[in-house]
């Protein structure tokens, strides 16, 4: 390392008062007795993950309900809607075979003159809050982005406690990986109007998310 280098890094060094390890190899000794445990950002909590989920979901102004069965879906989702609303539902097995209105039903490729769609999610993390999609044929990114509603049918099983979970279970799906993972945390929002926050700026105004499972 040239001297010239090694007196900048002294001087950051010294302005951040730093006194943790210099390199990989003193970082690895640092973290086996504790130190890396101080650099990590994760907050630790403990508890209930669909608890845990549900409070960060409506910290994220999110919505949610509890159904005892998929077959509940529908007339949930007809609360939701107006008489004249557009609807695009996922073509998701969860999804098949229940009994939709048919006059406001259209297809997912017209999601952009949907109103509302309604996607699952095939897992959510406990620790933020956020649900997460694997793009393909039965969950099309459009239906996350389009609407003014999104409406999300999430099982209970699927909240993990974080992203690191999440990420181990979807590994062990035969279709991974996806050509993309989406994660959304609430609805879209901006803060760029005289920094005050504006829902639904680039994306859904409302996340509607329906619980299947035990709570």
């Amino acid at each position: 390392m040239s001297s010239a280098r090694e007196r900048i890094l002294r001087r950051v060094r010294s302005g951040l008062k730093q006194d943790g390890p210099r390199s990989l190899d003193e970082a690895h000794a640092a973290r086996q007795h504790g130190y890396g445990a101080r650099l990590s950002p994760r907050q630790p909590w403990s508890g209930d993950p669909v608890a845990r989920f549900c409070e960060r979901h409506e910290n994220w102004a999110g919505t949610w309900q509890k159904l005892d069965a998929a077959e509940r879906v529908p007339n949930a989702v007809k609360e939701l809607c107006g008489t004249d609303d557009r609807l695009a539902v996922a073509d998701h097995p969860l999804l098949q075979g229940l009994e939709w209105p048919a006059a406001q039903r259209i297809a997912n490729d017209q999601a952009a003159n949907a109103s509302l769609t309604v996607s699952v999610a095939d897992a959510a993390i406990a620790e933020t809050g956020t649900l997460v999609f694997c793009s393909g044929p039965t969950s099309p990114t459009g239906l996350a982005i389009l609407p003014e509603t999104h409406v999300v049918v999430l099982q209970a099983a699927d909240i993990l406690d974080d992203m690191e979970a999440v990420w181990q279970h979807l590994q062990q799906r035969s279709d991974f990986p996806p050509r993309s993972l989406n994660t959304i945390s609430g609805p879209s929002r901006t803060a760029d109007v005289e920094q005050t926050i504006q829902l639904g700026a680039h994306g859904p105004r409302r996340v509607h998310v329906l619980l299947l499972g035990k709570l």
